[in-house]
C-alpha cells in the first residue's frame, strides 16, 4: 500500500492546527492553520475558492494569491494548499492512499482485507454441522452399531461391580472398528463438500454465512482445483493421521497448531494456506471468467 508522503497535513490531535508528517511518522513540528478573519477563513475551503462575505480584492494583492504564509523551518505550505501545491487530504480521507494515523489492516497484495481468526473459527464449526447432518444417513447404521455395543459394554462392566469382582471386560474390536467407521465417513463427506464449494463459490456455506472466503493470495476469484486439494489434503490431513492409534495425537496436535497459525502470522495464512498459496478473506469472490 503506497505510503502517504511527507507534508504538512490537519493535525489528528487538533484540526485547529497542522502537523508534519515525514513520511513515517509524525513529527512534534505543528503550525496554526492562519486566517485574517473569520468571515474570510478559507480553511476547510478548496483553494482558490472566495468564502462568503469576503471582500473582493483586486489582482496581485494577497488575498488574490491566497491566505498568509506560514513561516518556519519545515517550510509550511500557504493555507488550503500542500507542498506539492494540491489540496491537503480531508481528516479520515485521501486519494486512495491509506492516511497516515489510521491503523492498517492485513490485506492481500491487491488491497482486499484478510479475515480474523475468529471468523474462520466460527465458519469451521458451522460447515462441521452442515457436513455432519449431510453425512448422517451414511453414519447411521455404523453409529447404531457402535451404541449397541458400548451399551452391552457397560451392562457388564456395571454387573462386574455389582458382584463385587473387578471388571475384566475389555472393549470389543467391533465398538473400535465401529468408531473407525463412523469417523471415516464423516471426513470424506467433508472433504468433498469442501473441495465442492470452495472451488464453485470460494466459499463454504459456513464461511458466507460469517461473510468470508477463500481465494489465491496473488488473485481474485474462486481457487482453482488444485489449489483447493493442497489445501485440504493439509487442512485435514491432521485429523486423519489422529485415527491412528498411539501415535494419533501427533496428529491432533498438527491441526491445532494449523488452526491457531494465522493469529501470530503476518499474512493471516493457516499452514495449509501456505501450501496452497491462498488467503481467507472478508466478503464473496467474483465468478471467475469463462
Amino acid at each position: 500500500m503506497t505510503q502517504q508522503p511527507a507534508g504538512w497535513y490537519d493535525d489528528p490531535q487538533d484540526p485547529s492546527q497542522l502537523r508534519y508528517w515525514d513520511g513515517v511518522v509524525w513529527s512534534s513540528h505543528v503550525s496554526p492553520k492562519i486566517s485574517p478573519t473569520v468571515e474570510q477563513s478559507t480553511i476547510g475551503m478548496p483553494y482558490g475558492v472566495t468564502p462568503a462575505g469576503a471582500r473582493p480584492q483586486s489582482p496581485g494583492s494577497q488575498g488574490a494569491q491566497g491566505p498568509p504564509t506560514v513561516q518556519d523551518s519545515y517550510g509550511s505550505p500557504r493555507q488550503g494548499k500542500g507542498q506539492q501545491g494540491g489540496q491537503w487530504p480531508a481528516y479520515g480521507q485521501g486519494t486512495g492512499q491509506q492516511v497516515p494515523w489510521q491503523p492498517q489492516r492485513a490485506t492481500t497484495p491487491d488491497g482486499v482485507v484478510l479475515s480474523g481468526w475468529w471468523k474462520r473459527v466460527l465458519a469451521r464449526i458451522l460447515d462441521g454441522f452442515i457436513a455432519a447432518i449431510v453425512a448422517l444417513p451414511l453414519t447411521y447404521t455404523p453409529m447404531t452399531r457402535a451404541i449397541n455395543l458400548f451399551r452391552n459394554y457397560l451392562q457388564q462392566a456395571i454387573a462386574d461391580a455389582q458382584a463385587g469382582s473387578a471388571t475384566t471386560v475389555q472393549p470389543p474390536a467391533e465398538l473400535t472398528g465401529a468408531l473407525m467407521q463412523v469417523s471415516l465417513i464423516g471426513l470424506a463427506v467433508y472433504v468433498v463438500y469442501e473441495v465442492a464449494f470452495l472451488t464453485w463459490r470460494g466459499a463454504t456455506p459456513g464461511k458466507m454465512v460469517v461473510g468470508i472466503s477463500v481465494r489465491l493470495r496473488v488473485k481474485p476469484g474462486p481457487p482453482p482445483l488444485v489449489a483447493v486439494l493442497k489445501r485440504t489434503a493439509v487442512k485435514e490431513g491432521g485429523t486423519l493421521f489422529g485415527l491412528v492409534p498411539v501415535v494419533g495425537s501427533l496428529g491432533s496436535l498438527f491441526t491445532l497448531i494449523d488452526d491457531l497459525w494465522p493469529l501470530w502470522d503476518d499474512k493471516k495464512q493457516a499452514i495449509h494456506d501456505k501450501v496452497a498459496h491462498t488467503n481467507v478473506v472478508v466478503g464473496p469472490q467474483p465468478k471467475r471468467d469463462a
